[in-house]
């Protein structure tokens, strides 16, 4: 099973047109699972948010990462807790502690779009 993790902000909101058919058909692959981690809470705002924007990724595996405790190394706590493999953020610090996952997928901003789809 390959573990793969999407952010929120700055992916998921700004590319949505691009990763909705991605997510899906990783959704529906069975040797796949898809998690989202954000450093937004509560859990049930990031549950609302992916839902409502039509990524239907379960709720267990939606996940708020703790900035106040572990800085910029939150998202790769998460990332070892859940065996995260691959994560895919817009943020250097996110995906800078090596290992964590072992695939770090740094997405590099277009300034030409919104960091919120107007979909979003």
């Amino acid at each position: 099973m390959v573990r793969i993790g999407f952010d929120i902000g700055g992916i998921l909101s700004k590319y949505p047109d691009i990763l909705r058919p991605i997510v899906a058909a990783l959704l529906a692959a069975p040797d796949v699972a898809v998690h989202v981690l954000s450093d937004m809470h509560p859990h049930a705002k990031c549950v609302a948010v992916v839902h409502d924007n039509g990524f239907m990724v379960p709720p267990e595996r939606i996940h708020s990462c703790d900035y106040s405790e572990h800085g910029e190394e939150c998202k790769a706590v998460k990332a070892r807790e859940i065996g995260l493999d691959v994560l895919v953020d817009d943020f250097p610090g996110y995906v800078a502690t090596i290992g964590a996952p072992a695939l770090r997928l740094l997405s590099m901003p277009d300034p030409t779009r919104d960091y919120y789809d107007a979909t979003w």
